[in-house]
């Protein structure tokens, strides 16, 4: 079985660096949004032994799939067959339309 190496984009991490802001803001608890954001990052480390889970969708963007990571919580990610890497591009949080930012971002 391959392993993948997965990384994230640096939108991935301001994407985190924006949930613990919110998460640590709301709760008046940091350490919660820490354990959190550990969590997120886990589920995508996840991937590097089956990267094809997640739905495909190309009608976004080529080679796009999503998957969710948490109740509120979902990544946007690529594969590259060729490096055996994935690329977390996105996470988003609390039900935020990545179909419209994730098309705005592609044109």
């Amino acid at each position: 079985m391959r392993t993948y190496k997965v990384g994230l984009t640096p939108d991935a991490i301001v994407d985190l660096e924006g949930i613990y802001n919110f998460i640590a803001e709301q709760s008046g608890l940091p350490e919660v949004a820490w354990s959190y954001i550990k969590r997120l990052k886990e589920k995508c480390k996840g991937l590097a032994h089956s990267p094809s889970r997640g739905q495909r969708r190309d009608d976004i963007r080529p080679n796009l799939r999503i998957i969710p990571i948490a109740k509120n919580a979902v990544a946007a990610f690529e594969i590259d067959e060729e490096n055996q890497s994935v690329s977390i591009l996105n996470i988003f949080y609390g039900g935020r339309d990545y179909e419209v930012l994730l098309s705005e971002h592609h044109d």
